[in-house]
């Protein structure tokens, strides 16, 4: 998912900006995809 808002990632503390790749980790916070511990799903 894209970010619509601006942010912080608890994760590494860096800026989320609109438009970047984002997901919700293990802790239900959005996170910069990169910095997900959550592995994906392949179909």
């Amino acid at each position: 998912m894209k970010a619509r808002f601006p942010g912080k990632c608890p994760e590494c503390d860096g800026e989320i900006k609109v438009g970047k790749e984002i997901v919700k980790n293990s802790s239900d916070a959005w996170v910069h995809k990169a910095c997900s511990d959550v592995e994906e799903e392949l179909p």
